[in-house]
């Protein structure tokens, strides 16, 4: 009984939330938040990754709410983001570590990162002009969320605006950086340097 309850409870969430209920999917978030960052932190070891995969899963789930299957289970729906969102870093981390060994046994040159073979230097620069492009109120979330290390929910009462519209800030931004970083030919970009602008 209590398991038919918990899918026709679960059925009515995923319905709300395809009508844009905020409250379902609070209720979703609640539920699921903790786990899913028990299960990222299992495999990638870090708070920081951990819980970017987090709001990562939990912002694709707000994107792609009308598109879920009303019959899916939303928490195997959330694990298999969750999983593809590991494993893809895994990799990312697998190759530039790769990178990181060939500037090792290169004497300071690491190949294919970039059609210039950008110096760090160089990176860090162009991060921080991709950032200061962004709208304001995209820095001020991306600055609080990357740098202070804020989550999505102190951001949120920071700026006085909604978990939601934090989530949404915080994707155009990424997206933005993105965007400008492969109108300059970096398609690569260490996630080490990445780091090293924004926790300096």
């Amino acid at each position: 009984m209590d398991k038919e309850y918990n899918q026709y409870e679960e059925t009515k969430l995923i319905c709300l939330l395809a009508e844009d209920s905020q409250y379902a999917f609070q209720v979703l978030y609640d539920r699921y938040c903790n786990r899913i960052y028990q299960v990222s932190m299992r495999y990638l070891k870090s708070p920081v990754l951990a819980q970017e995969v987090t709001q990562d899963v939990f912002l694709k789930l707000w994107f792609e709410r009308k598109n879920l299957r009303k019959d899916q289970s939303p928490e195997a729906w959330l694990y298999t983001v969750a999983k593809n969102n590991v494993l893809n870093r895994l990799k990312k981390i697998a190759r530039e570590w790769r990178a990181l060994s060939k500037l090792k046994d290169t004497g300071g040159e690491v190949e294919n990162v970039g059609p210039a073979k950008l110096q760090d230097s160089e990176y860090e620069q162009l991060l921080r002009d991709a950032f200061n492009k962004l709208p304001l109120q995209q820095q001020k979330v991306f600055y609080l969320a990357r740098y202070e290390g804020l989550t999505y929910e102190q951001i949120a009462t920071n700026l006085e605006i909604s978990p939601l519209t934090v989530k949404t800030h915080m994707s155009r931004a990424l997206d933005n950086i993105r965007e400008y970083m492969k109108v300059k030919g970096i398609v690569f970009l260490p996630l080490i340097i990445f780091f090293r602008f924004l926790y300096s």
